[in-house]
Order: C-alpha cells, then structure tokens, then sequence
C-alpha cells in the first residue's frame, strides 16, 4: 500500500521510509504541506498519511482539516506525528480529525502497530467482528480500541484496563471546551486555562477542574459519562459499519474511566455475572448481578453521599472509600485509589443474607495489605460503606470509631 509521508526534516522521513519498507509498504515522500496535498489529490493517492505537525507553508493540523473536507474520495487514515507529547496537544491533534498522534524519536513498534490498524480498517470489506464480539475482547485486554468504520466516518471507543477510558467520531467535536459547553460555572477562558495548567504540569484535566473549584467531581464524572455514552450510541448506529478491536499498550491517568455497563447499551455487552460463593448456592440462590458505577443520584442525596465520603476518605490510613447500594451491587460513590467493585460486592452478598443485615454494626475483610470495613450507609434503601486502609500502619479501632462517625447525620 501506498503511505505518504509529508515531513521537512529528510532524517526523520528516512526513519518512516526505512520503517514502511521493512513492513512491505511504498512511502512517498514530501517536504512540505502543499506537495501533501497535490500528491492527495491523483487518482492513485496514498490512503495512509504520516504528517508533520509543524511544516513549511500548510502545517500538519491544517492539512489534516483539509483532508477530512474532502467528499469524493475514500476515507483517508492520518497518524499526525510531532514532537510534542503533551495532552493538550493530542487533544487538537484529533480535534483536527487525526485517527492516531504519534512522538517523535519514532518507537519502531509504534510506527508498525498504527500501520497494521490503519491497513486493517482499510482493506476489510466486511464486517471482522460485531459490536458485541468486539467490546467482548476490549474488555478482557489490557488496552485497546474498538475501531467502527463507516463510509467516510471513522468510531473509536477507548479501553483501558477493561473499563472506556473515551470515545471519539472522525468529524464530530471532541474537545473538553464542547464538552463543557452547557455549564455555566466554565467558561471558554476557563478551559483554555485548565488545558495551559494540564501542558505545564501533566496533571488530568479532571483534577485541574475539581481543584480550581470550577464543577464538582461527582458533577463532572456524570458530564463525561454522559458525553461518552452520546458518542457511543452514535457510533453504534453508523450503517453497514466495519467492525474490529485493536489492541493497544496505553497509558492513562485520572479516575474518569466508566465500566461497560454505564455507557455502552446492554444490547452490546455479553452478559457477566458472578459465580456462586458456594457450591449449594448454585441452586439455593440465585447468583446478583455484578458491580457497577452510577451517578444518577438526585443532587441531594449525591451531595450528601460526597459529603460522607470526604470524611471517610480523610481517615489517617484510608486507602479508598466507597458506598454501595445493595440492590444491585451499585457503586454510588467513591474517593481515593481505584476499588474493584466487583471484589466487594461478591463480599457484601454476605450481609444481604438472612437476619444479618438488621443487627450489622461493621465487618472486617482482611486482605495481604490492606483492611476492608464495611458498615451500613443507610438502612432504607440499603446502602453500606466500604473503607481500605492499610493494614500495616493504621490502628483498626481508632478506624471502625472514625467510620462510625461518618456515617452519622
């Protein structure tokens, strides 16, 4: 397949020429913007295209724009390729409707792993995998993306340790100040802000936004999702749509990462449940539901919620603190290191049983390093409060004492 590369600096396009080749492609090569986009417009133009953020005359983010206005062609796959690595700059990257960003000094398994989607999305003439059978490997790997290609229009959703990190459509925005565009409290001027601080710093945008005060993290959680969700019910609909997972190595940052079940419809996704804690319970009980995160919570209760938990979490030797809501196993809230939500609620399934419930003060999990205390949030609707400590340093008495007390009106 044809790849060009449109790059001024003659070592760096030497590298990806050297790279194409190794991996059977032909590379035509360009110095600059313009030549870019003659050598797009013949009738044998290259359907990859590796461009140089910063060239002479038309730079990479503006040719990119060019290149996603054209309507009679087939679609074309660009990797924006830059010295830059900040996340600021990887967000215009693929508001300009880049499919990948990639850093100089290339990574030679980048280059080729960004080479084999790309030829992949463009050589399938067909379905690889449905929907369902894709986000089923997406959430059994490490990291990835779910590709859906139709006609001109490219869908990625992104997974990160099983769980959707984002998810962007070719030509439709995807930046934090659209995504913010219906809260009053952040202005344009305050994104533009946070995204200077994020450059600088590295820090999350999430942090940066909760930190300055400007929205709540509970309120802020449940803008994302949401923005998520639209974008994975649009990608769901696209027709006679091409289908597949890519695994990718990934790095991500911030809690803003959203389990299946909260944005992607329950159509698509296999079903998972739990098994049975004992072997009789496979016909005595029937087996709940597995964990989820939710944030539909009226604005009182989630503020009363948010409330109790930065007490809990502000415990000498607290870890983590969640509440969880018993009638599905529904994680209402949380604070502190990631907790896996379906390894307490296959612990709380205890405390549903029986009698149990009424009489319950506090339980104690003990795990290698940590301590986990449960004791009851509310008693109607029956939720419970879960509080990892360190096991080694934290006296478990002053604990289960400072717990009680954040569970009190």
């Amino acid at each position: 397949m044809r790849v060009l590369v449109a790059d001024d600096d003659p070592f760096s396009a030497a590298i990806l020429e050297t790279l194409l080749v190794s991996a059977g492609h032909q590379a035509v090569l360009v110095e600059n913007g313009a030549e870019a986009w003659e050598a797009l417009q013949g009738p044998d133009a290259p359907r990859i295209v590796f461009l140089d953020w910063v060239m002479p005359g038309i730079d990479g983010l503006e040719l990119c724009r060019k290149i996603r206005g054209l309507t009679n062609v087939e679609y074309t796959y660009v990797v924006m390729v830059s010295s830059r690595n900040k996340q600021r700059d990887i967000s215009l990257g693929y508001q300009a409707g880049a499919d990948e960003f990639i850093t100089k000094p290339y990574k030679a398994d980048e280059v080729l792993d960004r080479l084999r989607v790309a030829t992949r999305l463009l050589e399938s003439t067909n379905g690889v995998a449905t929907l369902r059978q894709a986000f089923g490997e997406a959430r059994s790997a490490a990291g990835g993306d779910v590709i859906v290609r139709s006609g001109r229009r490219v869908g990625r959703v992104m997974f990160f340790e099983g769980r959707v990190a984002w998810a962007h459509i070719s030509g439709e925005p995807g930046s934090l100040a659209a995504m913010l565009a219906d809260v009053a409290t952040i202005s344009r001027e305050d994104v533009r802000s946070v995204l200077e601080e994020c450059t600088e710093t590295g820090r999350s945008f999430a942090d940066v936004l909760v930190d300055w005060g400007l929205i709540t993290r509970l309120r802020l959680r449940s803008i994302v999702r949401d923005w998520i969700r639209d974008k994975v019910q649009t990608i769901a609909g696209l027709p006679q749509a091409r289908v597949f997972f890519s695994p990718e190595a990934r790095t991500a940052t911030g809690d803003m990462h959203f389990p299946p079940e909260e944005v992607i419809p329950a159509t698509l996704l296999e079903p998972l449940t739990l098994p049975p804690t004992r072997p009789e319970a496979a016909v005595t009980e029937s087996v709940m539901p597995p964990a989820r995160f939710v944030a539909d919570l009226d604005d009182a209760t989630a503020l009363t919620i948010g409330e109790r938990l930065d007490r809990a979490i502000a415990i000498e030797g607290a870890l983590s603190a969640a509440v969880f809501d018993l009638r599905g196993g529904i994680c209402v809230g949380s604070r502190g290191s990631t907790i896996d939500p379906d390894l307490v609620w296959s612990k709380l399934r205890l405390v549903t049983m029986g009698e149990l419930w009424d009489d319950l003060e506090d339980i104690m999990i003990s795990t290698r390093q940590n301590i986990y205390v449960l004791r009851p949030f509310t008693r109607s609707p029956p939720r419970i409060i879960v509080l990892a400590i360190d096991r080694a340093t934290t006296k478990i008495g002053m604990v289960r004492r400072a717990l009680a007390e954040c569970t009190d009106p």
